[in-house]
């Protein structure tokens, strides 16, 4: 049962505040400032009613409304949050993604009253001008500077330099380097150095020197963001007007504020020869999602949404269609009836309601998809999954994926010299190679084959498109007439420009460690996309296979660091390769891999040899430095174990497995025994149980014969027995003989000198330890005690 609901109330320098959550369960809380007590206790007792009966939040006629001061004013938060609750939650005016979108540009508007001492009461028409200027503005200068101190010509290492003042992440390191914005001094050095001057650059840190989150506009928004934060304002003083807050009214005919931001530069569309070209830098699952997009204008996010079912295929040769009805890719976020915020990995829904649509697909696009659908989702028995989303997951199964191709596509472009962001002077060699961008030429291509506008619209999702969804005689259909005639005209331009087909041969791999979902079943995917010509392997100038970093330290048993620090080093003869980040990865030719995994398979590492004697690796090493050992360093995580103490090791754990198979320790012969380690210990005093050397790590051992003979003379558990076994006596019987008391008996059984048994949930001692305790203690009761 819930918590009976009450609300709070507290005594403030403005009257009396009141507040209560939303709704029942809500941590967001609406407060309401009254003049009187009693107002408060009405305000209360009619929220309460209004929450139980899941109505919202009366607002009451106050002066105060929550937040206002009379002498400060209103903040602009105070109004800000309740609109954006009642906006958002309340009325559902917008989806998810636009109300976090808002409460950014809230937090934004927000800031810049508070840090200028503004409230609603005083955003007159001067200081909305200077709300707009501060959107559209640029006043951001670069403040870079190398610290005092430091010589900004030295020369330092990535780990040095991330002890540097000031410095950014080892991550955003890595990420300038890999986007060229970071260059080391000496590239082809094995350890890469930086000038120092090089790491305190608006470059690497920002202008301010200061790294923070989202875009880097300098300071300015682009006129359609500052346009939206500014209604995003304006909504924000109507609803503070409807509660009584005197915003003031003397910028009815003020206009917005226009950018300086510079225009973004002409986007050229990508031919489809360039498309191969970035392609063939693709492995073919991102080959699959660029062609459905560039082909048949998909959105990003459409493109992960198919599901094999949606996909209609009529044979080779033959046209196809596809049914564009889900979203996927990355997480999706909406809010539930409830209120609370779900995450899925797709969504039923797109992005308009004219989205939903069918095209029909060309005959060389369908050739890939039969391809995709062959090698990813067809199992032995030739059973397609039709659940299955047609572009696979790479490291979850039909889950996620599209920041991995935007990055994929980035690199691809920049390997074919596809400059996404070049000066106007070189204007025709500029191509835009966005996701989006593929989408944007398509239709580029439809007006230039001189497509009917409407028809180009309804390809694109712009204008309510068809939703039939038969399954036999599809493309028949009157209805999808339009989206054929395009699909032909999509069809000769490929034929014309791309003979070779859209399944761009590549020796880019999608089963990698990357690819952790697909690399479960690495050796068969490759194998097929090979036979299919999707996959070309790696081989060298005379056509000798050639074996990437991960497969070399597979074979040689070592980290993938390892095998390219070895590379890198000489110790196995390789040759460069692009494809690594903005520089180069090296490549062994499989001979020479070979042999060096000869070489290695005489040298015994340290976990190998922890197998051999099934341990762990830790408990191994622990061993080895305890002893002082001598071992030989062997890659990053790895030892070499010499033979002489190999030798030792094997015959210490060959004697420790003979020790262990005839003994036990003191431990687990007091668990069997169901007693005490010191009722043990007294045991084997007596020679009941007997004992055997220690085990390496100190612990007492005694045989598992003579603990076996001891556990049959142990009293019988049988709860039917009428009669205590002869060799033991009550507590009660105890303190008779010895003349203890209970307590004092306690102490002789928790240091050992008496063993204790439990029979028929009553505590017992053997009469053997209390005989021997009253020769050694009391040798006059001794005599009665043995009546």
């Amino acid at each position: 049962m819930s918590r009976k609901l009450t609300g709070s109330k507290k005594r403030t320098g403005a009257g009396w505040t009141a507040s209560l959550p939303i709704h029942r369960g809500a941590t967001k809380r609406h407060a309401y400032t009254f003049a009187t007590e009693d107002a408060a206790d009405r305000w209360i007792a009619a929220g309460i009613t209004a929450i139980e009966s899941g109505t919202s939040l009366p607002v009451p006629d106050t002066d105060r409304p929550p937040g206002r001061s009379a002498e400060t004013g209103t903040a602009f938060r105070a109004m800000a949050d309740p609109w954006h609750a009642e906006y958002y939650e309340e009325l559902r005016r917008g989806k998810h993604d636009r109300a976090t979108a808002t409460k950014g540009h809230l937090k934004r508007i927000a800031t810049f009253m508070d840090e200028r001492g503004l409230t609603l009461e005083t955003m007159t028409r001067q200081e909305v001008k200077a709300l707009q200027a501060s959107l559209t503005r640029s006043t951001t200068q670069a403040t870079v500077t190398v610290p005092e101190g430091i010589d900004p010509t030295d020369l330092v290492t990535m780990a040095e330099a991330l002890a540097l003042p000031n410095m950014a992440s080892k991550s955003t390191l890595k990420r300038r380097k890999a986007e060229g914005k970071l260059v080391a001094v000496d590239p082809s050095a094995t350890v890469h150095r930086f000038l120092v001057a090089d790491l305190y650059s608006e470059n690497i840190l920002g202008p301010t020197g200061e790294l923070r989150r989202g875009p880097r506009t300098g300071g300015s928004l682009s006129q359609d963001v500052a346009n939206d934060v500014m209604w995003t304002f304006h909504e924000v003083c109507a609803y503070a007007l409807d509660h009584g807050v005197k915003v003031p009214q003397d910028r009815g005919s003020l206009k917005m504020h226009l950018t300086d931001r510079l225009p973004s530069a002409p986007r050229q569309p990508v031919s489809l020869t360039r498309c191969a070209d970035i392609a063939s830098r693709l492995h073919v699952v991102h080959q699959l999602v660029l062609w459905l997009m560039r082909i048949l204008g998909l959105r990003i996010s459409e493109a992960y949404g198919i599901r094999v079912h949606d996909v209609l295929d009529q044979g080779a040769g033959q046209y196809g269609a596809v049914a564009v009805k889900a979203q996927g890719g990355k997480k999706f976020s909406r809010t539930a009836p409830h209120g609370a915020t779900v995450t899925s990995d797709d969504k039923e829904e797109l992005k308009t309601t004219n989205s939903k649509r069918v095209l029909v697909v060309p005959p060389v696009l369908m050739d890939l998809i039969r391809i995709v659908i062959a090698v990813f989702h067809t199992d032995a028995e030739g059973v397609i999954r039709q659940e299955a989303r047609l572009v696979p997951g790479l490291r979850r199964r039909d889950a996620g994926g599209q920041a991995a191709f935007r990055k994929a596509l980035a690199n691809a472009a920049g390997a074919a010299n596809v400059d996404c962001t070049p000066e106007e002077d070189v204007i025709d060699e500029m191509f835009s190679c966005t996701p989006h961008d593929m989408r944007r030429t398509i239709l580029s291509d439809l007006d230039r084959l001189e497509v009917k506008d409407s028809h180009t619209q309804r390809f694109a999702g712009h204008l309510a498109g068809t939703a039939v969804l038969h399954r036999s005689y599809l493309l028949d259909d009157p209805k999808l007439r339009p989206a054929k005639n395009i699909a032909t005209l999509i069809q000769r331009e490929l034929t014309t420009n791309l003979p070779v087909g859209l399944a761009i041969p590549t020796t880019i791999r999608c089963t990698t460690g990357n690819q952790g979902y697909l690399a479960l079943d690495g050796p068969r995917i490759d194998a097929e996309l090979a036979e299919r010509g999707a996959l070309v392997l790696m081989t060298d100038e005379g056509g000798e296979p050639l074996v990437a970093t991960a497969e070399a330290a597979a074979l040689w048993d070592v980290t993938p660091k390892t095998a390219r620090l070895w590379m890198a080093e000489g110790r196995v003869p390789s040759i460069p390769w692009g494809g690594r980040g903005s520089g180069q990865e090296r490549r062994v030719r499989l001979s020479d891999a070979m042999a060096l995994r000869e070489r290695l398979s005489d040298r015994v590492t340290l976990a190998r040899l922890a197998d051999e004697v099934h341990t762990t690796y830790h408990a191994v090493y622990q061993l080895v430095r305890a002893q002082g050992l001598e071992l030989e360093a062997w890659g990053e995580r790895d030892f070499i174990v010499p033979a002489t103490t190999a030798s030792w090791l094997r015959e210490h754990y060959r004697h420790q497995s003979e020790l262990h198979g005839r003994a036990v320790p003191y431990s687990v012969a007091a668990t069997t025994l169901g007693t005490t380690v010191a009722a043990v210990e007294h045991l084997v005093d007596d020679g009941t149980l007997d004992k055997d050397e220690r085990a390496h790590d100190g612990r007492r051992m005694v045989t598992r014969e003579s603990l076996a003979a001891a556990q049959e003379m142990r009293p019988s558990n049988n709860r039917k027995a009428t009669e205590p076994p002869v060799e033991l006596v009550t507590w009660a019987e105890v303190s008779t003989l010895t003349g203890l008391t209970g307590g004092e008996i306690g102490a002789l059984v928790a240091d050992g000198t008496l063993v204790r048994q439990q029979y028929k949930r009553r505590r017992h001692v053997t009469r053997v330890s209390v005989l021997r305790y009253l020769l050694e203690h009391a040798p006059d009761r001794l005599q009665i005690a043995s009546d």
